[in-house]
């Protein structure tokens, strides 16, 4: 057994960073790689003193001590200390835990070509002292936290055993509902078990609630393709607010960006309000709110959505909501979905070839497995007429729908059944947001099988960024 997590999931270049492990091997060593288009070893460490120290709490800080099920006293997992050059690049980067026997030798051989593992991985990103790009790209680490069962074993009250993510039925007794959980603890975004492991993706055998399903995918064709990005997580924008975004002129999500606290979305809205652009390439988008228990514990609060709750629902910045889209988990290749296109000659759509009632993205499975919705009157989707959003669920009047997923004929949509593509351009000094509304963009946009989601992204980066 070998695991390990970062206690700052974003150090500084020229800082340090300290990795709690735990292991049963006697020593053990660390090789960082950086993952932009393929993992690069950067540096790392020499032999390190193994120490097998037990599993705690989910919603625990596991670097201090703690108290078990059964009231016994828990050791925190020690810290290790490694430099962070101040010549790395910004980025993301893995630190790749490897065995030793005891006497200096490897007993054990990770693969050094993916982040992605089940444990003897922590992800972390290394951001700039100053900004040195226009582009910020944020991970989703609370959304990787949200569903991180760290080694796989859940809850049991016959055994008292096991640990659970926010997602989790079988709780200890004197365990909220919903649950917190911690960030300090393994498998935020990769060297831990998903909640839903099982839940095949049939395009990609990574596990989608980690960092190499969506996020690497996309991070590799920024650098590709010559996209200067500074990196940060959800952690930065909740501590440092808009003070983080201060420097940049876009900001960048893709995937499953689905957690989000009050700060967070303060710093977003206000980055906005001053002319700063949004770009998400990701569905199920600002779902649920989140508060803290503490420094490092998250738990559910209520969706962004919900009646007669704090915030505004998401739709209202992002224009979208997964309460007008939809989900589907299995058999996604039996039914094929993508965007009908509507306002081709929007700048959006600048050198694709596209024209309206034109389908984006359907044989690539565009549209899925989560996507998010503006709600429209859907007797101008089924005669064929452009749709535009009603405004009764919150969503700007003055946004522009650019592609319209239907779900409604797969049987698996919500609300208004519906993925809608959009943009709502700036006016009076305020940026522009746009969202791709699909957890999927990232899977088709890095495979390269469809140029018009290729130069939809260029167009975007480019004028927004």
């Amino acid at each position: 057994m070998l695991r390990g997590y970062p206690e700052q999931p974003s150090p500084v270049a020229g800082g340090s960073l300290a990795l709690h492990v735990s292991t049963d091997a006697p020593e053990f060593r660390v090789e960082i790689l950086r993952c932009g288009a393929v993992p690069t070893p950067c540096g790392g460490s020499g032999w390190l003193p193994g120490v097998d120290a037990p599993r705690h709490r989910a919603d625990a800080d596991w670097g201090k001590p703690g108290v078990g099920v059964d009231g016994e006293p828990l050791i925190p997992w020690p810290a290790y200390r490694l430099e962070v050059p101040a010549e790395w690049p910004p980025g993301a980067y893995v630190a790749l835990l490897v065995e030793g026997d005891g006497s200096g030798r490897d007993a054990s051989d990770p693969d050094r070509t993916t982040p992605d593992g089940r444990d003897a991985r922590a992800l972390f990103v290394v951001r700039p002292p100053a900004p040195t790009a226009r582009i910020l790209y944020k991970l989703p680490l609370l959304t990787y936290h949200a569903y991180d069962m760290v080694d796989g074993e859940r809850w049991s009250p016959d055994t008292n055993r096991g640990t659970w993510c926010i997602y989790s039925d079988d709780l200890p007794p004197g365990t909220a509902e919903p649950p917190a959980v911690g960030l300090h603890r393994p498998g935020g975004g990769t060297g831990g078990v998903p909640f839903d492991l099982r839940n095949f993706d049939p395009f990609d055998p990574t596990p989608r609630q980690t960092f190499a399903h969506w996020d690497w995918r996309f991070l590799g064709w920024l650098e590709r393709n010559g996209y200067a990005v500074d990196v940060c997580t959800d952690m930065d924008l909740h501590v440092h607010g808009p003070a983080l975004l201060d420097g940049h002129r876009l900001l960048v999500s893709a995937g499953h960006d689905e957690y989000w606290s009050d700060e967070m979305r303060t710093a977003v809205e206000g980055f906005v309000a001053g002319g700063g652009n949004l770009a998400f390439f990701s569905g199920n988008t600002m779902w649920w709110r989140i508060a803290f228990d503490g420094p490092t514990a998250f738990r559910r609060a209520n969706r962004w959505s919900d009646p007669d709750t704090p915030g505004e629902p998401e739709n209202t910045l992002l224009g979208a909501s997964f309460r007008n889209g939809g989900e589907r988990d299995r058999d996604e290749r039996r039914d094929p979905v993508g965007f009908r296109v509507q306002h081709a000659d929007s700048w959006v759509f600048a050198g694709t070839g596209l024209r309206d009632g034109d389908v984006l993205g359907e044989k690539e499975y565009l549209v899925g497995y989560e996507c998010d919705g503006a709600h429209f009157d859907r007797a101008d989707l089924e005669a064929g007429r452009p749709v535009r959003p009603s405004g009764i669920d919150g969503t700007p009047t003055d946004v522009t729908i650019l592609g319209v997923g239907d779900l409604a004929r797969g049987g698996w949509g919500f609300g208004n059944a519906a993925a809608t593509m959009l943009v709502r351009d700036g006016s009076d000094g305020r940026g522009t947001v746009f969202s791709a509304a699909t957890t999927d963009w990232a899977r088709v946009l890095a495979d390269g099988r469809e140029p018009a989601v290729d130069r939809i992204t260029r167009n975007l980066l480019d004028r927004l960024g």
